[in-house]
């Protein structure tokens, strides 16, 4: 059996790997390589939680582009699914509204339009997708962190270097 058209153009695009406009997190606050108390069980972190901000932003202040929650950086499928049980009482909708509220309080409401995330069936693993369009104005996390996409990998730019960004965006 066959999937979805979505499904084979998004394959195509984990397989091709990361690029300007392709990003994978394994996680969306889950910081799997670390635990707590030597327990084995994964815990939530914010710095995982910024990672993906900082992402969406450099695409937002770029040429967009298109984030993969639950995939790693061998473009290996792990899901969502541990991270759904651990974190979310295994609620889909729980963990994207996580996610919106993250946008809505780093990013801010007015930018949220410009960015679409769902859940996607991959290889019969559930991952988050999120695609985001090009801002026509600067975004910023928290108003003051600027970011950029630059090949596969996302950017900070300060001073000088932001300055002549935006005079030529």
């Amino acid at each position: 059996m066959f999937g979805s058209d979505l499904e084979i153009d998004l394959l195509k695009k984990i397989n091709n790997g990361k690029s300007k406009t392709i990003e994978f997190r394994e996680t969306l606050s889950l910081d799997v390589r670390r635990t707590k108390d030597n327990s084995y069980k994964p815990i939530k972190e914010k710095y995982i939680e910024l990672a993906v901000l900082k992402t969406l932003v450099g695409f937002l202040n770029s040429d967009g582009g298109e984030l993969f929650i639950g995939i790693n950086d061998n473009s290996e499928i792990s899901g969502i699914a541990n991270e759904l049980n651990l974190l979310y009482k295994s609620s889909t909708d729980m963990m994207l509204l996580h996610l919106k509220n993250l946008i809505k309080s780093n990013i801010g409401s007015s930018l949220s339009n410009l960015c679409d995330f769902k859940i996607q069936k991959i290889n019969n693993e559930e991952i988050i997708y999120v695609r985001c369009s090009k801002s026509d104005k600067e975004v910023y996390i928290k108003g003051k962190d600027f970011y950029v996409r630059t090949g596969p990998s996302t950017d900070k730019l300060e001073g000088k270097d932001l300055v002549e960004y935006t005079k030529t965006r």
